[in-house]
């Protein structure tokens, strides 16, 4: 094994979240969500994790989760080299499917956090992710949905070991300590 426990595909996903928000383009994307999906199975196999940990992948990991979806649909089509369709039962089949990634090299300027004036993240290709559900059309950033998905992670690893509440919130991070971070 390259990686021997979840810790360690968590730090991979971090270096993968600092080097998008440096340049975000398509193969940086690509790494992450493949991470990001695969780190759900290690979170749920992986018994030196506490339950609280364990049960927040479940919240994450639902058929009608957006990021979730979007992170498993991509990994499966590209590791099938195509979209995938649902296996047996129909009903399982999940309610957001998603569709296409349009990737705009160079189009996407970042952001700027008001206390970092000289520093942007994010920039690089604008890539919308385009899916259906429910019968309509939608599109979400994938820096957005990156993100999202880091945050819960970075929740579940960083966080939820923290026995109390009090102390969990002392030691979280503001999102500029955690992007500037080499």
């Amino acid at each position: 094994m390259l990686h021997e426990t979840s810790e360690e595909r968590y730090e991979k996903l971090h270096g993968q979240f600092i080097g998008l928000m440096k340049h975000f383009d398509k193969d940086g994307l690509d790494d992450f969500i493949q991470t990001a999906n695969s780190l759900t199975d290690w979170i749920r196999c992986d018994r030196s994790l506490n339950q609280h940990q364990r049960d927040e992948i479940e919240r994450f990991a639902v058929s009608n989760g957006i990021d979730w979806q979007i992170c498993n649909q991509i990994v499966n089509s590209q590791k099938h080299g195509g979209p995938a369709t649902p296996r047996g039962n129909s009903s399982k089949a999940p309610a957001l499917v998603v569709k296409n990634a349009h990737v705009k090299k160079g189009s996407s300027v970042g952001f700027v956090f008001p206390d970092m004036k000289t520093r942007t993240f994010g920039a690089g290709d604008d890539i919308m992710i385009e899916y259906e559900c429910d019968g309509n059309l939608a599109s979400e950033f994938a820096l957005g949905v990156v993100f999202r998905t880091f945050q819960l992670f970075y929740y579940i690893f960083e966080l939820t070991p923290i026995a109390s509440l009090p102390d969990r919130l002392k030691a979280r991070k503001r999102w500029i300590e955690i992007l500037t971070r080499d």
